[in-house]
Parts: C-alpha cells; structure tokens; sequence
C-alpha cells in the first residue's frame, strides 16, 4: 500500500520554492515533467493500483487492481477479484489505509476482469474480458468506473497541457523521495490529450459545455520519472455539478506481472 507523507514544505508551513525541494526524477517544470514521465511508461510499464472514487452517490468507492500502460497513457486493466468496496467518506486522504471494517461490498463490481481502453465502448461490452476466457460477458459493462479512473491517460494528458502543474514539495512514499506537483488543467485540453475511457469521460463534459471548466489535479513522481499518485477533482462551484473526485495510487511498478489482453 502506498503511504505519503510531506517531507519538505515552507517555514510557513506552506510550500517551499521548486530550488528548495529536493527533488528526485528528472523534472522541474510541467514541461519537463511531459518529457520524462512518458517516457517511463513506454514500452507497457506495470503497477499495482488502488482507485478512491467520489460522486453524488455519497459513498467513496475504494477498487484495486494491476495495470500495463505505455507513454501515450493506453493501457490495460485489472480488477482484481472482491476488491470492489465502498465508504462514507467523502475526502481523499493520501496514504489512507482501510480496514475491512471501514469497507462495505460496494453494488456493482468489475471484479476479476480484465479492460482494455480499445473495446470499452463498443456495443455489448467489447473489451471487457474475465481473465482467462475468451467471450464478452455484458454484465461487466454495467460497472466500467473502476477501468474509466484507474487509466494512465488521466496522468499523461495532465502533464500534456498548458496547464498550471507546478513543484511545490517533496514527500516520502514507503521511505523513498517523490516529487510532489500541484495545479489545474482544463477538460477540453484534457480531452485533446487523453485516450481510451480517459479521452470519452472528458468529451462527454465537453459536451455539456464544460470544456472550460478547470479540474484541481495533484500528481506525486518517484525517482524514476513514473507517477505513484494521481488526484483529480471537479468542483461544483465550477460546472453546477455534484462533487466527483476520484483518486489513483500506483506501486510495485515493473514489480510484478504485466496485464494483458486474455489470449494474446
């Protein structure tokens, strides 16, 4: 599990200049940081991951799985089996962990699934495999939220931008040193740049006319330029929407096995 915990901020309590931080990877600015990161990820990079997910419904739903995703931020994604559980809590907690008291078995579930961002979409499911089998079940496309957030495109199409994202303090992440990036980014831009499930939650703002609404993104890199937190939320005083965030956490990168289609 990943824990985050601030190592350097200002004397004030507040963050301290990007000369100041110590910081690990490759990167100083948002335009560095859209050089090195993909560039991590080529070649179907794998991690396990953690998704914490908000919306109207008032319960955060909390999904986990293993991913492969490569530098233009397509990927494929596992859901692991049971792991699809939901809590009151409405506020991402970097680090938060949960015990299976916090958790209830959350309604709908994708779990020991596998997605792909090529046949999400498609009709009757396209894409959308239990592991080790070769037909399209339908019922798996009911539930698609945990693929749509766990999705590398969030992270690439963020660093693509013109956006904001800037370095504002260094933290620990199970001891070792990451960088902390902070700011806003734009869905229509975010759109122009994502891919897969990432690239269709976005025009579907876009089209509500909210392609000029500015989502609040914080992005944590370790050392070898790869992200191992991702944190996005739409303010409703934004878009006269409910709030929705949701929350990736990424570990073990390259540390365990790679996520393929069933079959190839």
């Amino acid at each position: 599990m990943v824990l985050l915990t601030t190592a350097c901020v200002g004397a004030s309590g507040g963050p301290s200049s990007p000369e100041a931080v110590p910081t690990p990877g490759d990167a100083e600015n948002r335009a560095e940081l859209a050089e090195v990161l993909p560039e991590a990820l080529e070649g179907g990079a794998s991690a396990s991951w953690r998704l914490l997910s908000f919306d109207s419904s008032g319960l955060m739903t909390v999904n986990r799985g293993r991913l492969s995703c490569d530098g233009d931020g397509s990927g494929t994604y596992l859901v692991e089996g049971g792991a699809t559980r939901s809590t009151p809590e409405q506020e991402f907690v970097p680090g938060r962990e949960f015990d299976e008291q916090d958790l209830a078995p959350a309604q709908t579930q994708t779990a020991g699934s596998v997605a792909t961002d090529e046949g999400l979409h498609a009709e009757g499911g396209g894409g959308f495999w239990p592991v080790d089998e070769s037909v399209v079940p339908t019922e798996y496309a009911e539930d698609v939220a945990a693929a749509r957030g766990a999705n590398c495109s969030h992270i690439t199409a963020t660093v693509a931008t013109s956006s904001d994202l800037r370095l504002i303090d260094a933290i620990e992440v199970d001891g070792a040193p990451v960088a902390h990036w902070k700011g806003t980014a734009y869905i229509d831009e975010l759109q122009e740049n994502a891919s897969g499930y990432a690239r269709q939650d976005y025009a579907e703002l876009t089209a509500m006319n909210l392609g000029e609404a500015a989502v609040d993104v914080e992005l944590w890199v370790d050392a070898g330029n790869r992200p191992v937190a991702y944190y996005q939320s739409l303010p409703p005083d934004r878009t006269g929407l409910q709030p929705r965030w949701f929350a990736l956490s990424l570990s073990n990168w390259n540390n365990g096995t790679s996520v393929t289609v069933p079959g190839d």
